[in-house]
């Protein structure tokens, strides 16, 4: 296990839907309605997502994309004082960090952060399909579906498909 990440999971409240986060194997309580949820032990290696159990978990840079965004943003509203270099010099900054902050674990199914195991680097990318299909699972349990005899889904795909 890397020595400096410590292992955890931030999911959204049963209860309220605010994020709350914690160490596997602890029970977590939320700061906001004092609900508390209790998240299984793991170990090095991340198997299934520490909130809902599902085992559709993807690899993605831990990284804000709305700092990202704000970063290159305010690259180009400089460009109108310093020509071209403010925007090369966000971008720069902006891949450093990329490059250079870890890998995160992130459920397909409910959204949970998993951070600092081992396997994270080794997890699946980003998959759209199996993404739609968790997306329309959800919408079908809260009701938003407009026909109420839509289909069933089948299951995602087990395995990527090779490219083509």
């Amino acid at each position: 296990m890397s020595e400096s990440i410590k292992t955890s999971v931030e999911f959204g409240c049963s209860k309220c839907g605010r994020a709350i986060e914690g160490a596997p194997g602890e029970t977590l309580t939320c700061r906001h309605c004092d609900a508390e949820t209790p998240v299984p032990e793991a170990g090095n290696d991340l198997e299934k997502c520490l909130a809902c159990g599902c085992e559709h978990i993807y690899r993605h840079r831990d990284f804000n994309q709305k700092m990202g965004l704000l970063l290159i943003a305010v690259g180009a509203g400089l460009c109108f004082v310093w020509p071209y270099w403010p925007l090369g010099v966000a971008a720069l900054i902006d891949l450093v960090l990329y490059v250079t902050l870890p890998d995160v674990g992130i459920c397909h199914r409910c959204k949970a952060h998993h951070r600092g195991f081992d396997n994270i680097g080794r997890l699946p990318a980003f998959d759209l399909e199996r993404h739609e299909h968790y997306r329309f699972e959800k919408a079908k349990e809260e009701g938003r579906i407009a026909s109420p005899d839509a289909p069933d889904l089948p299951e995602p795909p087990q395995k990527l498909r090779p490219p083509q």
